[in-house]
């Protein structure tokens, strides 16, 4: 996991933009599932699982209530009073739930390679405010997280109530806190000329590889996306993914990029004890 922690910021920021972008942007099954175990297993790996049984709830809601609030489709699985609960929207809320609950997985991850200071250093030349604006939100969702919880404890109430007022009062916080850091920075001259950084980054053999396999599976699966490969309709009938050529590299390369921080880190662990023994 240490390799992928000090990867470069270009193709970790490029991977993650990826792997994300292409998880929002199809409805098709196998890329979802694909997209869905490869941030499964890389959360596990991070240990970044905690959210998990909360996105599982998530998941199961999304599916359920999908059918009733749509009623698209031809195949009626039955009624509810006068309403009409059709397998394509059920189909359709579970694609939703899936992508929604992946790409939740992802950014989690992410946090644990994509660190603030790599998004400093990406953004700090170009884009000064970008970047400091990222980089806070790196550091302030974990401790928002951590002051609501703080707070029910202190409340001592684990009511809708209570909860909801923990919530409003680590929201308060959370925003002061972010502008006195925000004037912070500005009273200190961030952004008004070139700066140095606390990291320094340096490209190696393993992070160019790292690149080149980014960039040619991101490249492939946007070319082939653009002629119409991964194309997959709920409304008004489910169709069927075409086992062409196009589908099958699309699949193949995205698969590649899912796997990718499952691979590193198991094969950097596996170096690690047979290294050992």
């Amino acid at each position: 996991m240490r390799a992928f922690e000090k990867m470069h910021p270009v193709p970790c920021f490029l991977y993650f933009l990826a792997v994300i972008g292409f998880t929002i942007f199809s409805r098709d099954p196998v890329i979802l599932a694909e997209s869905f175990i490869g941030a499964v297993t890389a959360a596990v790996l991070s240990k970044k699982s905690g959210a998990l049984p909360f996105l599982g709830l998530t998941a199961a809601a999304v599916t359920l209530t999908n059918p009733l609030f749509s009623h698209n489709g031809v195949t009626v699985l039955f009624f509810v009073g006068d309403l009409a609960v059709t397998l394509e929207a059920l189909v359709y809320g579970l694609a939703f739930s899936v992508m929604l609950c992946t790409s939740v997985l992802w950014g989690a991850v992410s946090t644990q390679f994509l660190t603030s200071d790599k998004y400093i250093w990406l953004f700090g030349r170009l884009l000064p405010s970008a970047g400091l604006v990222l980089s806070c939100a790196i550091r302030f969702v974990p401790l928002f997280v951590g002051r609501t919880r703080d707070f029910i404890k202190a409340r001592k109430a684990v009511t809708l109530k209570g909860v909801e007022a923990a919530f409003s009062a680590s929201l308060s916080y959370s925003a002061e806190e972010a502008m006195m850091t925000a004037d912070s920075m500005k009273s200190r001259g961030y952004g008004s000329a070139k700066r140095t950084f606390y990291s320094s980054y340096r490209m190696t053999g393993g992070d160019i590889r790292a690149l080149v396999t980014v960039l040619l599976c991101g490249a492939a699966c946007l070319a082939l996306s653009l002629i119409g490969a991964g194309k997959f309709f709920y409304y008004p009938a489910l169709s069927a993914p075409k086992p062409n050529i196009a589908n099958i590299v699309l699949y193949v390369c995205f698969g590649v990029m899912c796997a990718f921080p499952t691979v590193l880190i198991v094969s950097e662990e596996l170096k690690r004890s047979f290294q050992k023994e």
